[in-house]
């Protein structure tokens, strides 16, 4: 996974003049919601929940930063891991391990992702060298099926919450003109969900 570049700024000055009066550094766990291409994104699901060691922090909605209710001491290990996936998508830490003190701040990246899933069926009813392609048209994906092609998947996933409507685009054959064949299709529009869908019902059938 990519990796984005932590802003970093030396820490020295800030650990003599503690040490002169007798403190020690304290550190705030925190970081950004971003993208794979490391712009800003607001948290849109419910659900996370980040953890580091003990420390747990639930994430709201609309969250674009997250820092945990817990400060580390200079040299005190971190490692900020997803406890809890949130709903429908999954997300990943970048730069979310270290030492306390290597840096004026410690600041991680969190990617969350939608989850995506297949959407396919089954067909019955083409002959001959009819080629039937069916299209989703909310996210233009295509799948060519034959007689030979019972079973059908799109090579397209659709993200989960994501509409998506299944419909003939077109019938064609090189020895039959006009075409003289029919196909409908079931179950072809809904809403995805968390799983892979199979349920698209084709049937084709001549025409006169």
């Amino acid at each position: 996974m990519k990796a984005f570049p932590v802003r970093t700024t030396a820490a020295a000055a800030l650990l003599l003049a503690l040490s002169a009066c007798g403190g020690k550094a304290s550190f705030d766990v925190a970081g950004v919601f971003v993208t794979s291409q490391g712009v800003s994104q607001p948290m849109a699901n419910s659900g996370l929940v980040l953890q580091n060691g003990s420390d747990n922090l639930p994430v709201p909605v609309g969250a674009t930063t997250f820092k945990f209710g817990n400060s580390i001491s200079y040299g005190t290990a971190y490692d900020i891991k997803v406890l809890k996936q949130p709903d429908h998508m999954t997300c990943s830490v970048v730069n979310g391990s270290g030492s306390a003190g290597h840096t004026a701040s410690i600041s991680a990246s969190v990617i969350c992702t939608q989850n995506t899933y297949t959407i396919g069926g089954t067909v019955t009813g083409i002959t001959g060298d009819y080629n039937v392609k069916l299209t989703n048209g909310s996210l233009g994906g295509q799948v060519l099926l034959t007689k030979d092609t019972p079973n059908f998947t799109f090579g397209t996933p659709v993200a989960d919450g994501q509409a998506y409507g299944v419909s003939v685009l077109e019938i064609t054959s090189v020895t039959v003109s006009p075409v003289k064949l029919g196909c409908s299709v079931a179950n072809g529009t809904d809403v995805m969900g968390n799983a892979p869908r199979a349920n698209i019902v084709v049937t084709c059938a001549p025409t006169p």
